[in-house]
């Protein structure tokens, strides 16, 4: 449990850290106007770098869980020539151990993935900054990037986990300088993200694809981007390693995690509703595209005049939240996928229950994948079994981070309500 004891110690302090900026929000604004964007590169130096040189240098750890299971062996095998799924079982994507190849022949060491996961991250940030908010000052959005880099999640999620959620939203960044007038590239690169990522890249490439539709032409190159570089792949693995691609994916969606509608309701079903996986994983898959479909029919009704740029941050943090909630294999590692998008659009630093409740979630979702492994991956088939109190603690942190996501789902869908697209609203006061 030691694990679950530091991520706590360092998230309440980052928490501390960030009660604090926000205290001193105008003063760090003001200073932060006459400084740069380098102020972004100092973060990332200070926040990733140095304690990922303290952890795994200095101390001698050795990264863990999904980079020593999944991300390490996929990379090896890509810098090895590899076959995905045939020489190496994956989960994801059949190019993501492509990527990772050329930083493990810098060093074939699992360090090292967790130090392109930093880099991957830290471009994220970067072109994020860029592309969003653009009405505020330069030291508001500096301060945007200053919070997001404190946030207990994603430093835990980076530094500590070595996750890879992030690249989906860079992959996505990647196509906004090409949705305008570029179809073609952009479907190449949103359909590169589907081979470099993992499975849930399509539940964004849908919308996008449903809302290319109000321009035939458009459409048509889109979808021709699409399929040049997604059908060569898909042919060539399908050649060398059958359906396994397809069925080392799907199975992954049997897997009971939490929190998750089915870990929350697990206590009051009976045997027969606990037994029924597939209803769990499809039913859920089916609910999530119908919540996505209900944002994509409100910006097609009442928000034509938006852009890719100006829906996406929305339409990506709603499918990914809604996600979140109505998988059975969910896990809070989830919110890290739409964190960065969510401070930079829909944050109100004027709100201060809104940046409290978004600390406080942050704290949960960070320790609570490291204590429910390490309490054996509970799920509770009776009300009885809450008694315990370790049981209580670990199933109301589920409860909470579980209404957090709803919350953010929410708050993503209200904000395609927004008369003007984020790029045109009116600046937050400082």
């Amino acid at each position: 449990m030691s694990i679950v004891y530091i991520k706590t110690a360092v998230s309440v302090t980052l928490a501390l850290l960030l009660i604090g900026l926000l205290w001193q929000r105008s003063t760090l604004t003001a200073l932060l106007q006459r400084a740069g964007t380098w102020v972004l590169d100092v973060c990332w130096i200070a926040l990733r770098l140095v304690p990922f040189l303290a952890t795994y240098i200095v101390m001698g750890y050795q990264p863990q869980s999904d980079v020593a299971t999944f991300y390490y062996p996929i990379g090896m095998s890509a810098l090895e020539g590899g076959i995905p799924y045939r020489d190496v079982y994956s989960c994801y994507s059949p190019l993501f151990g492509y990527w990772l190849a050329p930083f493990l022949s810098l060093w074939s060491d699992m360090r090292m993935v967790v130090l392109a996961m930093m880099v991957v991250e830290g471009l994220a940030v970067r072109l994020t900054f860029r592309h969003y908010q653009i009405q505020e000052t330069m030291g508001q959005r500096l301060f945007r990037g200053v919070f997001y880099y404190f946030l207990p999640l994603p430093f835990v999620m980076c530094v500590f986990s070595g996750q890879e959620d992030v690249i989906l939203w860079l992959f996505a960044l990647l196509a906004i300088p090409l949705m305008q007038s570029r179809p073609f590239l952009a479907g190449l690169v949103l359909g590169l993200g589907m081979l470099a990522t993992k499975a849930v890249f399509i539940l964004l490439l849908i919308p996008v694809w449903l809302l290319t539709l109000r321009n035939a032409k458009f459409a048509a190159w889109f979808t021709a981007g699409l399929v040049t570089v997604g059908l060569p792949v898909a042919l060539f693995i399908f050649w060398k390693a059958g359906l396994l691609f397809l069925d080392q994916q799907s199975h992954e969606g049997d897997y009971l995690k939490a929190p998750n509608w089915r870990s929350i309701l697990n206590p009051f079903l009976s045997d027969g509703l606990r037994s029924a996986v597939g209803i769990w994983k499809w039913g859920g898959l089916i609910l999530t595209l119908l919540i996505m479909l209900q944002g994509v029919w409100r910006i097609h009704k009442t928000r034509s005049n938006w852009r890719y740029q100006d829906y996406l941050p929305f339409i990506y943090i709603l499918t990914y939240s809604a996600m979140s909630v109505l998988q059975q294999n969910a896990i809070s590692n989830y919110a890290y996928l739409f964190m960065l998008p969510l401070v930079f659009t829909i944050t109100d630093f004027r709100r201060l229950w809104f940046c409290v409740g978004l600390i406080g979630f942050n704290i949960l979702a960070a320790i609570h994948p490291s204590l429910w492994w390490r309490l054996g991956m509970p799920y509770y088939d009776r009300l009885s079994a809450l008694a315990k109190p370790t049981a209580a603690l670990e199933y109301s942190i589920e409860i909470l981070i579980f209404i957090g996501f709803i919350y953010y789902a929410i708050q993503a869908m209200n904000a395609l309500r927004r008369p003007k697209p984020v790029a045109q609203a009116e600046p937050y006061a400082v």
